[in-house]
């Protein structure tokens, strides 16, 4: 159970980083922004490392 929740906040962080380099590129929505969608892939991204961490 604990590898599903890892590897749904994986995804997660992975579609705020597209998300984030798309908005880079065109310059969409804004830099505050895009530190919000950046700042929420970091903490998915280590909440899926804590998770698989703690299944093991």
């Amino acid at each position: 159970m604990l590898h599903a929740l890892a590897v749904l906040f994986a995804l997660i962080a992975i579609g705020c980083l597209v998300l984030a380099i798309v908005g880079m590129v065109t310059d969409r929505p804004g830099a505050r922004m895009g530190w919000a969608v950046r700042a929420l892939a970091v903490v998915c991204f280590a909440a899926a490392v804590a998770l698989n961490i703690a299944a093991h």
